[in-house]
């Protein structure tokens, strides 16, 4: 397995664009059965995580600067394919996206969690920030974690 970071939309190679925008497809709208807009103009301001294997992306995260989104750096477009979950990925996915936006020198991040998801980013310094809202048909609550500058 091999990650990648890429810092520009315009350095993703277009077999890796086309990966991760079918990756997060296929989990976001199928699997959720959730019709809404995946490609929303955040995508060619924002850097992206992508695990891949083989060529085949499996794994990614999108970073969002401060001030596009949010006034906090935020991560979302969280995603693992279904035949690589249960193995740590996930974890290790948003781990590897908050190592690398603290080495921006971004020590506040914020995400809209599912709610089920809420112990999962618990476990990673993530706290609630808000009300449960819905979301595309869906629970979410906005999280935040702030960490030490370094």
């Amino acid at each position: 397995m091999k990650w990648v970071y890429y810092e520009a939309f315009d350095k993703i190679p277009p077999h890796i664009l086309y990966g991760l925008l079918k990756l997060r497809q296929d989990v976001f709208i199928i699997e959720q059965d959730c019709i809404y807009e995946d490609i929303d103009n955040l995508d060619q301001h924002s850097s992206q995580l992508v695990l891949s294997e083989a060529d085949t992306v499996i794994g990614c995260a999108r970073l969002v600067p401060p001030g596009v989104k949010y006034p906090e750096l935020s991560i979302g477009r969280i995603a693992v394919s279904s035949s690589y979950r249960n193995r740590g990925i996930g974890k290790e996915l948003v781990e590897r996206a908050i190592g690398i936006a603290e080495k921006s020198g971004q020590n506040t991040i914020r995400i809209e969690a599912q709610t089920y998801l809420l112990t999962f980013y618990e476990s990673l310094g993530f706290e609630a920030d808000g009300d449960e809202y819905i979301l595309d048909g869906i629970p979410h609550v906005e999280m935040i974690r702030v960490s030490m500058p370094k």
